[in-house]
């Protein structure tokens, strides 16, 4: 709730881009953990919560394109 208050506050791109950076650092740290290989079951894991990460930057540019 936190979230969609920024994000549809006076602050909203500065809120975006904070939220949209965590998201990207997250994507890149994961990405970089699956290039080096990880054991089968983490692997899994990890690339469920890379797609995860990459959904909730489409959802967050949903949640702002409807806002306006």
């Amino acid at each position: 709730m936190e979230i969609e208050k920024e994000l549809a506050g006076p602050d909203r791109d500065a809120a975006v881009k904070k939220y949209d950076d965590v998201l990207v650092a997250l994507g890149a740290r994961l990405k970089s953990a699956l290039d080096r290989g990880l054991p089968p079951g983490e692997y899994e894991s990890c690339r469920e919560l890379a797609e995860a990460a990459y959904i909730a930057r489409k959802l967050l540019r949903l949640q702002v394109r409807d806002a306006v």
